[in-house]
């Protein structure tokens, strides 16, 4: 120990052993020495560095900045990280650039002003950083495409199928055929419209969640979705083992079938009860029955073509018949392989 009670330690030892890149500049600006560390940061001697500008250090697009950072602390030097609220980047010898976080402090010797300064890779920290920031960017877009979801089902849709309805009641009171078939050509359309904005919301709420749209719930959502427009609420029922489609290729197309499905029993059937069943056995089948007043118009209906476009595609079949006690029973089946 020295006689002030601190450890007799050798000064270069002490240098040597910090873990931050070290190195002394005079008041020109120029290297006078520098540790090991500095060797690691920059991919430079120590002893290469003795007599270079600090400049040499810096990416060639920031020397005149950093330039004027350490003219602006020779005028008013003190303990401190250098250039506050800015990105700092250091250049290595192979003019590879890192960012790095530094801190200065002054020095004295016999009327000699130095500048010492402490210099640390950050690379870990900033791209941690940026994950963050990624992350939170993430976030506050899936609530937005949330919100923007809810707003489109819960108002563009209700009016869109509200104005669909309207339209529906009018056109067995239009007595001119051609004014007809475009209020049909309308309702279609309105339709298709419909369809599409839902497809929409289906696919953002697929892609915000890393489990996917439960196929329950998304049915169970449609269900009460349409109990309004039906006037009832229509008796849902699941059997075999559901929950291994997962989040298989053909959820969508049932969820879709079952929407179609509800979505012509409101428009068309003048039901009071419908049922709607999700069976998984060999094969999945999607049943949607009513009491409603039957097949009248059904190959106009909106929506069956696409349901049987869907049935086509994945080797099933769409059956539509009469019910036992009236009403129509709409069946897509689809072998349990496509799923």
């Amino acid at each position: 120990m020295t006689a002030s009670g601190f450890p007799d330690i050798n000064l270069e030892t002490a240098w040597e052993s910090v873990p931050d890149g070290l190195i002394l500049v005079d008041e020109d600006g120029c290297v006078r020495w520098a540790n090991s560390e500095v060797e690691a940061l920059f991919g430079l001697a120590a002893d290469d560095l003795i007599g270079c500008p600090v400049e040499d250090l810096v990416p060639a697009d920031a020397v005149v900045a950093h330039r004027n950072l350490r003219e602006a602390y020779s005028i008013d030097p003190a303990r401190r990280p250098m250039g506050r609220d800015r990105h700092l980047e250091g250049r290595r010898a192979d003019d590879s650039i890192f960012p790095v976080q530094i801190s200065l402090a002054p020095l004295i010797e016999n009327g000699t002003r130095w500048t010492l300064a402490a210099v640390r890779d950050v690379s870990d920290w900033v791209g941690t950083e940026q994950r963050l920031a990624e992350s939170t960017r993430r976030h506050l877009l899936a609530e937005d495409h949330d919100r923007i979801a809810r707003d489109l089902h819960d108002s563009v849709i209700q009016e869109l199928f509200a104005i669909g309805m309207g339209l529906q009641a009018t056109l067995s009171t239009i007595g001119d055929p051609d004014t007809a078939a475009r209020v049909d050509r309308s309702i279609v359309a309105i339709d298709d419209v419909i369809r599409s904005i839902r497809g929409v919301i289906y696919d953002v709420s697929t892609r915000q969640s890393d489990k996917g749209v439960d196929m329950k719930d998304e049915i169970v959502r449609i269900v009460a979705d349409l109990t309004p427009t039906l006037g009832f609420e229509p008796h849902l029922a699941f059997s075999g083992p559901i929950d291994s489609l997962g989040r298989s290729e053909v959820v969508p197309h049932i969820v879709a079938v079952v929407r179609e499905g509800l979505t012509n029993v409101a428009r068309h059937a003048q039901a009071s009860s419908a049922e709607v069943s999700v069976e998984v056995t060999d094969r999945i089948r999607v049943t949607v029955s009513d009491d409603g007043v039957g097949l009248a118009d059904v190959t106009r209906r909106s929506g069956l073509a696409n349901m049987a476009d869907r049935a086509g595609r994945l080797d099933g079949s769409l059956d539509i018949t009469v019910g036992v006690t009236g009403g129509t029973v709409l069946q897509w089946t689809i072998p349990r392989e496509a799923g």
